[in-house]
């Protein structure tokens, strides 16, 4: 049966709070942004029928929901998220589509909140650069994955020229820690390929592949741009706007969308998205 459950421990409360707003919209929008990269992930780890998988930073469950169909009704997913509101969402969602081999948790992914945790594989979606010590956090994903067993994670890469210019639009008004290198990809673990594998070395994984992949959303107009935002992380971004330059800034984003209309109508936006995945030694 599917079930809600509340794991030991949830730190990093302002992240927690930040996700509790966004979880109403998140991935709501219509727009393939999270399922691809997931469905992608998915694939990649190549979870079989019968397995035990964990979806760390589960979400609204884009990557929950290819686990649990991936590892069929004799397998089991736990998915679990440092939002309670997210969590909450999930297990109904999970509900309405019959999804009876999830356990849903709130909390840290840790071995004290998860328990006696031995899964064969393990994937966080873009999640690890929100942790305040990626070394430490990974090694305790690590820790919860049997050996021989499988972890992968996305991370993002450069984005197109177009997308890059529209985000520096809100560069001006943000806090340091929305310019923070982890998530900006310029420098630090999350830089290249590279730098993940070798932070995957530090942690002691093996057999590790990373690999960058293009993800491209295409959307009618700044407008849909503007309501998509707003069901992202980038909705704290608008925040740091004062209300009264919000449309200034949104007049400047949409004249730089403008540019990447395509002949088919739409603005195409690509960003590159980094698949690093190991084994457990």
């Amino acid at each position: 049966m599917t079930s809600q459950e509340t794991a030991a421990g949830a730190p990093r409360p302002g992240v927690a709070q930040i996700f509790d707003g966004l979880a109403p919209d998140y991935d709501q929008a219509g727009v393939a942004w999270f399922g691809p990269i997931a469905a992608r992930l998915v694939e990649l780890l190549a979870p079989q029928p019968g397995e035990r998988a964990l979806d760390i930073g589960a979400g609204r469950g884009a990557v929950t929901f290819p686990l649990s169909d991936a590892v069929g009704p004799s397998g089991q997913v736990t998915a679990i998220d440092i939002s309670a509101e997210m969590i909450r969402l999930l297990g109904q969602d999970a509900a309405t589509r019959g999804v009876a081999n999830l356990r849903a948790a709130h909390g840290e992914a840790t071995a004290a909140s998860l328990g006696e945790a031995d899964f064969d594989v393990a994937a966080a979606s873009l999640v690890l650069f929100f942790c305040p010590d990626p070394e430490a956090t990974l090694r305790q994903w690590l820790g919860l994955v049997r050996p021989g067993g499988r972890l992968g994670i996305t991370t993002f890469g450069p984005q197109d020229e177009i997308w890059r210019r529209v985000d520096s639009v809100f560069e001006p008004y943000l806090p340091q820690q929305l310019l923070d290198a982890r998530t900006s990809g310029r420098r630090g673990p999350f830089a290249s390929s590279e730098a993940l594998v070798s932070l995957f070395e530090q942690c002691g994984a093996v057999g590790i592949t990373s690999q960058e992949e293009p993800v491209e959303v295409a959307l009618p107009d700044a407008d849909a741009w503007r309501r998509w935002s707003m069901t992202l992380g980038q909705r704290q971004m608008w925040a740091a706007v004062p209300a009264d330059q919000q449309d200034g800034v949104f007049h400047q984003a949409a004249e730089t969308l403008e540019q990447a209309r395509g002949a088919d109508g739409l603005i195409h936006l690509s960003q590159q998205v980094r698949y690093t995945l190991c084994r457990v030694a």
